[in-house]
């Protein structure tokens, strides 16, 4: 009886765990928000010689931003989509930097806790970003960031102080005191001077705060629970569960795509648009909010599904089990970082703009403006369907071949891709490539929660790859950026995809050095 429970009980956390990484996984469809966000928080930029046209027609040219030619509006333009799109790379950093606490947390707690924590975070940073048309929510904003400064300040005074043993002397005993003024009267100084009066960057500020920072660190929270779950649920398997659970992390952004979905029978049909349809109907802000519901009830519903098995933690398979200071201190680690760095800079460098990039490959080509936008959001729904698969598909053969040999196969796979992408310009082309850096990319989702574990134990799992998963967010930092770069400076992001090719080869070398490191350990990791 006991056993039927419990393998009744792992079927549930598995359904609970694709339920919670779908909603998280909405995160690799932010690009469908650049383009009417960009609308949304910047004026126009429009040429001069418009400008004259508008004026000789009698039309006021508040609204707008004037600029010298077409190729400096295009300068501009991108610009300002660059600073929208900063949003993303936030997400990234804080989702990575946030799992450090959020995989430790989970550890003590099981994953039930953090999921939910994620599932609040996540979605009041999306309903915050919906009201950011109000004034009142930028002076919270500003007042909830000053809090949180006033906090960040008293744990590392309380941290130094430790660490000089003056805990009893008077400064220890006034000097949260003076962090508190000192940040209350900042604060209120800079609000009053500047909140609500910086026009666009009041709102880029917000949404860098919301949807960056505050949805990224509810990812943080929740992202690790199922995977830690799942691998403790089937030990045999955790190539193939770890693929399956984030399966659904990469499923995400394809229900989040453009395309309307139909749900019929033969009583009722109910068209159902997608996050791009629902913007185009009902505004960008309504998007947020709706979506921010979603996160918050759905999220909530996975991690209330989410339980450790009794004597979690025991893994036969592993030599010992690694505590995360211990884990730090193993070259096998740093190894595995440099790994997940150049591989998740690939994918996020393209994961981050695929919409628009490809709408931008296709001009010039005879496809019209209109059928090039929807061609570049059907990127973004092939980009996340072989995501998914990629996780599933490259977990089992990693099950199968050894997580090594796996390594090898989809870096060189991924290098290949990204030198020719810069090179493409037909639809179908652009459409296959953005399916396969979406299949290696979710790939190693799989991977390396799996190598973590096979490497450090299962026991400590959270923590572990908590502390791997740093190279993804300073990734997501650093692979925006360059592309962001190219694309100013040269007017493509060929040269940031080539440098992210070459780094994927440097990767497979380095797999290789992990099996020669560890031979005992040759068919796992």
């Amino acid at each position: 009886m006991t056993t039927e429970l419990s393998h009744n009980t792992r079927w549930r956390v598995l359904a609970g765990a694709i339920l919670v990484q779908m909603i998280l996984g909405t995160v690799y469809g932010y690009s469908i928000f650049w383009t009417p966000l960009t609308s949304e928080v910047f004026p126009t930029v429009i040429t001069e010689a418009r400008a004259a046209e508008l004026q000789a027609a009698a039309e006021p040219l508040e609204g707008y931003r004037i600029v010298p030619d077409e190729a400096a509006a295009e300068r501009q333009r991108a610009l300002h989509q660059s600073y929208v799109r900063y949003a993303f790379s936030i997400c990234i950093l804080s989702f990575a930097l946030v799992m450090i606490f959020a995989g430790r947390l989970q550890d003590i707690k099981g994953p039930r806790v953090p999921a939910l924590i994620g599932a609040l975070l996540m979605g009041c940073g999306f309903l915050v970003a919906g009201l950011m048309a109000s004034p009142i929510v930028f002076y919270l904003a500003h007042t909830v960031f000053a809090g949180a400064t006033a906090l960040a300040l008293l744990m590392l005074s309380r941290v130094v102080l430790n660490a000089f043993q003056a805990e009893k002397g008077p400064i220890a005993e006034y000097l949260p005191w003076a962090i508190v003024t000192g940040v209350i009267v900042g604060a209120v100084t800079l609000g009053n001077q500047y909140v609500g009066t910086m026009e666009e960057w009041d709102s880029i500020f917000l949404l860098w705060g919301t949807i960056g920072f505050l949805a990224g660190a509810g990812i943080g929270f929740a992202y690790v629970c199922p995977i830690a779950a799942l691998v403790k649920w089937f030990p045999r398997q955790k190539g193939l569960v770890s693929g399956l659970a984030v399966a659904g992390f990469g499923f995400g952004a394809f229900f989040f795509k453009g395309d309307p979905y139909i749900i019929s029978t033969a009583w009722l049909t109910i068209p159902i648009p997608g996050a791009q349809g629902f913007a185009d109907a009902y505004g960008i802000r309504a998007l947020f909010i709706a979506h921010g519901l979603v996160c918050i009830a759905g999220i909530g519903l996975g991690a209330m599904l989410l339980k450790d098995p009794p004597g979690a933690g025991t893994d036969a398979t592993a030599e010992k089990q690694s505590a995360w200071q211990e884990t730090l201190r193993q070259p096998a680690f740093y190894l595995l970082w440099l790994m997940f760095f150049s591989g998740a800079m690939a994918g996020l460098m393209v994961i981050g703009i695929v919409q628009p990039f490809v709408s931008e490959q296709l001009s010039g080509t005879g496809v019209d403006a209109a059928r090039a936008a929807a061609i570049g959001t059907a990127a973004v729904g092939y980009l996340a369907i072989f995501n998914a698969l990629g996780r599933i598909v490259w977990g089992l053969l990693s099950d199968w071949l050894g997580r090594t040999s796996v390594f090898i196969i989809i870096f060189g796979f991924q290098a290949a891709v990204m030198f020719s992408l810069g090179h493409l310009s037909s639809p179908v082309a652009l459409c296959i490539a953005a399916a396969a850096v979406g299949f290696n990319f979710g790939g190693k989702f799989a991977l390396f929660p799996s190598a973590t574990s096979d490497l450090f134990g299962a026991r400590n799992l959270g923590a572990n790859y908590g502390w791997l998963f740093t190279s993804y967010g300073i990734a997501g930092v650093v692979g925006i950026a360059a592309g962001n770069a190219a694309r100013v400076l040269t007017g493509n992001y060929a040269v940031a995809f080539t440098a992210a090719g070459i780094l994927c080869i440097l990767s497979a070398i380095l797999a290789l050095v992990l099996q020669a490191t560890h031979p005992s350990r040759r068919k796992k990791a």
